[in-house]
């Protein structure tokens, strides 16, 4: 099957015609009906068919666009493979994580890499659905689901859920740097809604511990939620760093381990086994491992936090 006309199929469903998908391909309209009408011939099937002027899909062709979406990222995972083997390293780097685990921890290790190092790129989705991402052509998940037992898999750390409050709230003169749930339980919250994964770790631990709230009000944003708390306006709860000049207390556990003292959200990396470079893979996934350990230790803002170093990649050259 040739790639050209799936791009070219696919465009024509993305920008609803001929006109439009023939400027982005760079292609002259003719040759772009042509490639087409040749896929439609290929297949044995109508894949669009007229209305209003404007082509539209067929059952067969709505049947199709999931699956040429696959096959076309497919045919680029083996174009980025094979530029990756050739040069002896891993270039590019597709890692599927939630809005939250991007933006706190995968966006500002990016930061820490050297030219010699892969280009990050991130692909987000609800932690229900990371793991469907990661198998649509992703080389990398980061989630705090179970994994599929044939991927290899490292154990990132624990995200601490932070409380935070305003510079002139007692606890922040006081320079505390933890707080206990029951203590935090006095108070009303500001939370996350029910369905993120940090305000469904803060139920359950709240529920283990035989507590309950004393009042609730939800807020859809965690950096807006944050901002709300540097405002004096509440006590808030995120797995967020600092920002806004919010102080941040880490909420110790009603039923600690011996290693997790801290409520939070555990992190893992998971990669195939069979990807082309799994030693490139787990050398990364080692970096932020331990970039997640100097967040977790060195308190302060987002800008502090960024400027830590990461150790060099070894040399994962394919053999």
């Amino acid at each position: 099957m040739n790639i050209r006309r799936i791009e070219c199929f696919l465009a024509v469903v993305d920008l609803g015609t001929v006109t439009a998908a023939s400027h982005k391909l760079h292609l002259a309209q003719p040759a772009l009906s042509r490639q087409i009408q040749t896929l439609e011939q290929e297949l044995g099937l109508q894949l669009f068919g007229h209305h209003r002027n404007r082509l539209a899909l067929t059952a067969a062709g709505h049947t199709l666009v999931p699956l040429a979406r696959q096959l076309l990222e497919k045919a680029r995972s083996i174009s980025i493979a094979a530029q990756s083997l050739a040069s002896g390293q891993l270039r590019d780097l597709r890692i599927a994580a939630t809005p939250a685990t991007i933006s706190e921890l995968i966006a500002p290790f990016i930061t820490t890499l050297g030219k010699d190092d892969p280009m990050i790129l991130t692909v987000d989705a609800p932690h229900a659905e990371l793991l469907e991402r990661f198998h649509q052509g992703m080389d990398m998940v980061v989630t705090p689901s179970a994994l599929d037992s044939d991927l290899r898999s490292l154990y990132l750390g624990r995200v601490p859920l932070r409380a935070y409050v305003c510079a002139e709230h007692p606890w922040a003169l006081e320079g505390r740097s933890e707080i206990a749930l029951a203590e935090l339980l006095q108070h009303d919250l500001l939370l996350l809604g029910s369905q993120n994964i940090s305000r469904i770790q803060l139920d359950l631990a709240v529920a283990r511990a035989g507590l309950a709230y004393r009042g609730v009000s939800e807020c859809g944003h965690a950096t807006v939620l944050q901002a709300l708390c540097a405002a004096g306006r509440g006590i808030g709860i995120v797995t967020d760093l600092p920002r806004f000049g919010a102080h941040s207390l880490r909420v110790i556990d009603p039923l600690p381990s011996a290693a997790q003292p801290y409520l939070g959200i555990d992190l893992h990396a998971g990669w195939s086994a069979e990807h082309y470079c799994p030693q490139a893979l787990e050398a990364i996934a080692m970096r932020l491992a331990g970039f997640l350990q100097s967040i977790d230790q060195a308190p302060g803002t987002v800008a502090s936090l960024t400027c830590c170093g990461a150790p060099a990649m070894p040399d994962t050259t394919p053999q």
